[in-house]
């Protein structure tokens, strides 16, 4: 492998970091520019995660009734299994059935985390706009020879050759300038669902539009042929210049990011050495990019008679709805229902369990 001065005036050309001469550069053989239609990317502050009901107990026998009911009012149902170590995503509301007491069902709802997810961008079903976006960024800027290339199969697929000659080190591919910047400053952070081959990686977020601005970095590591979700808070994401801390940097404002990208480097910060690279081929495979936030712990509907269990749900932080002769009762933490669970909703699951 040899340095490619061609790939680096192509480099410099997709980030429109030339200047004026990149106008005249753009005529000669074998230069392309795709355009910058940022016009199609989504705002994920106009997202609406989609609410999933968890049917647990005898209510799972009921799944194919109460989605008949849900599905119009804009809710999945699910009765998939809870586990001590699961997280709650999207879900606003549990529906519990059966003889036990609600003792159990308390402290284990009342432990799990609570997250509200929105998908950001479908890489698998990405529109050309955002194809065009990203571009290959490796260390031929500084003279080595990694090389990189973003391939469209089954998602975003980052992969290439990375080497250590010529004081090299490093490829990446990174967005240009999103304008106008995407707004998560109503979200917590980041969740990248990929599948890797072993190496340690960086997740990278820019929030001001200058080339070499602070970068705000996040190592993930990567299982070998198992896909995983890299759930990364944007108050953890360390601010860098060229893989230095910047200690007295202010945190990254997730209001206004004009980049992202995504990099396999021999280093992690401040000269200490990424303990999982290998020089050689890589390939890092991205289905879904999503934000996330703390969600509320859910809505207990429990059955007729469970009125008992209302200082269970209160220690756990939990509300629970119980029907009555005339409507439903709210206990629990709150006495009134959140905003997202609509009196209409649990009319229509109370239809069905009677």
């Amino acid at each position: 492998m040899v340095w490619n001065p061609l790939r680096l005036l192509k480099t410099l050309l997709h980030f429109d970091v030339i200047g004026p001469l990149g106008t005249v550069l753009r005529t000669l053989p074998g230069i392309t520019d795709t355009g910058t239609p940022l016009s199609e990317i989504l705002d994920p502050t106009e997202l609406a995660p989609a609410p999933a009901i968890w049917l647990l107990g005898e209510a799972a026998a009921r799944e194919n009734s109460l989605a008949q009911q849900l599905k119009p009012l804009g809710y999945s149902v699910t009765t998939q299994a809870l586990g001590s170590g699961d997280a709650l995503v999207n879900t606003p509301l549990v529906i519990w059935q059966g003889a036990d007491t609600g003792l159990e069902l308390a402290l284990l709802l009342g432990a799990m985390a609570t997250y509200q997810e929105a998908t950001l961008v479908n890489f698998e079903q990405s529109a050309p706009a955002v194809k065009a976006l990203w571009g290959s960024l490796d260390d031929g800027v500084m003279g080595g020879v990694s090389a990189s290339q973003v391939q469209w199969q089954h998602g975003l697929r980052f992969t290439g050759q990375v080497s250590t000659a010529n004081n090299g080190g490093f490829a990446s591919v990174r967005t240009r300038n999103l304008e106008p910047p995407i707004n998560l400053g109503r979200w917590q952070g980041t969740v990248l669902y990929a599948q890797g081959d072993g190496q340690r990686y960086k997740w990278i977020l820019r929030d001001s539009p200058g080339w070499d601005s602070l970068a705000y970095c996040r190592s993930f590591d990567t299982e070998a042929d198992h896909a995983i979700a890299i759930r990364t808070p944007f108050l953890d994401m360390v601010a860098t210049r060229r893989a230095r801390t910047v200690p007295e940097s202010t945190p990254l404002n997730p209001a206004q990011l004009y980049s992202m990208q995504l990099m396999l480097s021999k280093f992690e910060y401040d000269g200490e050495l990424n303990p999982a690279f290998q020089a050689g081929a890589f390939d890092l495979a991205v289905q879904r990019l999503a934000v996330y936030r703390q969600g509320p712990k859910p809505v207990v509907v429990l059955p007729r008679g469970n009125g008992e269990t209302e200082p269970q749900l209160a220690a756990a932080g939990l509300t629970g709805v119980v029907p009555q002769e005339q409507g439903f009762a709210v206990i629990g933490a709150h006495k009134n229902l959140p905003p997202e669970i609509t009196p209409t909703a649990i009319d229509a699951i109370f239809k069905v369990l009677g």
